[in-house]
This record gives structure tokens, C-alpha cells and sequence, in this order.
């Protein structure tokens, strides 16, 4: 139950906007490693950590220990061990590098950003489309929609069936709509 609320916790983090998704990543931050593996756990890979790797990672001080730690991080979640490689973590990082390729902005990895996390965790979306924002003259919403029924997440959950985004600044964030549309589907018009 705690790691759902973590998981929540970081996943939503952004819906007020910006800088809720920064404070979350901040949290994430291991400031006593060097640059590459300082940030190691912002991004996909938190929603994979139970809450013991999270504080556990969080607590190293040596960059040796944080790369043991990947290494054994992976290891526990190989789907077979006694196959050469280890197919969730070519996958995960693959999709990784994609986010990067596609979601990069605002000075972030793609990989680090909301639409990267849930692209790492469920891959394509069935759809992407827009909405009109309910609000006068914010940006377009974008809309992911996946077929909730057959797809099942790097993180073994299924993705909910809609994530909408949306531009704030200069980067784009999860969005939640107001409670007054909620449930409200927003057609174009025409």
C-alpha cells in the first residue's frame, strides 16, 4: 500500500502544474553521487523501487555502491536469470532512450519527463490525439489513450486508459482536468 501512494505520489505529482513534478524529482535526487547516477531514480525506474530501494539508493554516498546497487537493482528483476541478458531491463532502457529522443525539453531528459515516464512504463499509446483546453486561451491538451484491457506496464500495472498533458512553460506536464469536467468528454468543435 505504501509504494502505491509513492507511486501515486510521483506519477501525479505534476497535475498542480510544474513545480510539484519538480519537488518530487528533487526527492529523488541523491546528491552526495556524481551527476550520472545522481538522478538515477527520477524517471520510470521510481515506479519500478519499492520504498526500501528508494531510501536504500538514496542513502549511498559512493558511486561504486550506487552502480552495485543498479546492477543488483535489475538482477532482482530478471525474468530469468539463467538466460544470458536481461529482457525487462533492455526493454525499459530502450524504451528510455526513445523518451529521450521524443519527450526532451525544457533542459530534461525525456525519460525524466511526465510523458516519458509513462511512455517507459507502457510503451505506445493506442492513441494520441488533442483536446481543446476548457481553459480561454491555454494551450491544446494532449491526450494518450491506452487499451487498457490487454496492456500490462513495465511496472506490472495496467496504465489508466487516459493520460492527458499539457504545455506549462516550458514543459509539459500531466494534466488534471477541473473537477467540473472530469468525466466530460471535450469534442473539437465542428
Amino acid at each position: 500500500m505504501r509504494r502505491a501512494v509513492l507511486v501515486a505520489a510521483l506519477l501525479l505529482g505534476a497535475c498542480g502544474g510544474a513545480t510539484s513534478s519538480h519537488t518530487a524529482a528533487a526527492a529523488l535526487n541523491n546528491t552526495y553521487l556524481s551527476p550520472a547516477l545522481s538522478q538515477w531514480l527520477i524517471g520510470a525506474v521510481a515506479h519500478l523501487a519499492t520504498p526500501e530501494e528508494i531510501r536504500g539508493y538514496l542513502a549511498l554516498r559512493e558511486d561504486a555502491a550506487a552502480t552495485a546497487f543498479i546492477e543488483s537493482f535489475w538482477a532482482a528483476r530478471d525474468p530469468d536469470p539463467s538466460r544470458e541478458g536481461n529482457p525487462l531491463r533492455q526493454l525499459f532502457e530502450l524504451r528510455e532512450r526513445e523518451a529521450d529522443r521524443r519527450f526532451s525539453e525544457a533542459g530534461y531528459l525525456g525519460r525524466r519527463t511526465d510523458r516519458g515516464k509513462i511512455f517507459v512504463l507502457y510503451g505506445e499509446p493506442k492513441k494520441i490525439d488533442f483536446e481543446i483546453n476548457p481553459h480561454q486561451g491555454a494551450p491544446p491538451v494532449e491526450r494518450w489513450e491506452y487499451a487498457a484491457d490487454k496492456t500490462i506496464g513495465l511496472d506490472h500495472h495496467r496504465p489508466v486508459p487516459v493520460y492527458r498533458f499539457v504545455k506549462h512553460d516550458d514543459l509539459t506536464v500531466l494534466y488534471a482536468l477541473p473537477a467540473s469536467q472530469r468525466g466530460v468528454l471535450i469534442e473539437p468543435p465542428g
